[in-house]
């Protein structure tokens, strides 16, 4: 499965993690902080390679733990069976989802990513949110209108 099959709110993982990276590389740049590794990081952050909202496409080692806990683990091993991941690069990955980690983020390119991928995971979320709810309105108000010409 590539990262582009798998959704994440309202776009694909993979969408997700580039406009994280991306904005989270930005921001690194401007306070002249380890651009690449926040970069690489946040690229691989949520590289779990499963559907988490699919029963049995659990990693085994994790089931029991919720997909928010677990995950970064899994994403973990995955970049550094595919990477050379460096230990900043590790960090922003397995603590991404703190609180959920417990651990808190040792480095300040891990707490940018954190709060970048938290702001884009609402705002995905929201957006999904307001286009459902804006078709059902738009549908409501279509049958408003439609029984009124009936009348």
């Amino acid at each position: 499965m590539q990262s582009k099959d798998i959704r994440h709110h309202e776009g694909s993982i993979f969408e997700h993690s580039l406009e994280v990276s991306f904005r989270s590389y930005k921001i690194a740049k401007k306070l002249k902080m380890d651009y690449r590794a926040i970069a690489r990081g946040a690229l691989l952050h949520d590289f779990f390679l499963y559907d988490w909202r699919t029963k049995g496409n659990r990693n085994l080692k994790y089931l029991k733990e919720s997909h928010a806990v677990s995950h970064p683990r899994v994403a973990l091993e995955n970049a550094r069976k595919y990477f050379d991941v460096s230990d900043m690069e590790a960090d922003i990955i397995k603590k991404h989802m703190f609180p959920t980690t417990i651990v808190p983020p040792k480095y300040k390119e891990s707490w940018i990513v954190t709060m970048v991928d938290k702001y884009y995971a609402v705002k995905e979320y929201q957006e999904g949110f307001f286009r459902k709810h804006s078709l059902q309105l738009r549908f409501y108000q279509l049958q408003q209108t439609l029984s009124f010409l009936t009348v």
